[in-house]
This record gives C-alpha cells, structure tokens and sequence, in this order.
C-alpha cells in the first residue's frame, strides 16, 4: 500500500484514511473493506538488532583502538 487509500463512510459520507484509523470509521465505526495490514518491516521491534549492531561495531572499535595504541 504506497499511496494513501481513502474511504467515505456510507452512513456519515466522512472521507478518511483507514490506514490510521484500523480500517474503521472515527465517527461511527464503520468497518472499512480494505487490507490495513502495516509493511512487513513496519511490524519488526528494530530495539534488539539495533542493540547488537551497536556492540559489533563497539567491540570492532575497541579493537582497532587497541592495534593502533600497540602499532601492530
């Protein structure tokens, strides 16, 4: 879903976006016919991998300090 799918509710006639709304109408709950399911990699917790990178790159880091401070 690139573009930003727009429905009108039957019973009010209001114009919304069911994408932020859980495919459900605000005013009314109307529920909306269309897929409101996130991006794949919308639905990834990104804490953990992001953690781990970091401790990579820290630990990668630390090493290089090392083998500059020891002139190898």
């Amino acid at each position: 879903m690139t573009e930003d799918v727009r429905v009108t509710c039957p019973n009010d006639g209001w114009t919304f976006a069911p994408r932020y709304t859980d495919g459900r109408c605000p005013l009314d709950g109307w529920q909306a016919g269309v897929d409101v399911a996130p991006p794949r990699f919308a639905q990834i917790d990104w804490f953990w991998p992001a953690m781990v990178a970091m401790g990579v790159v820290s630990i990668l880091m630390g090493v290089l300090v090392v083998l500059a401070y020891t002139g190898a």
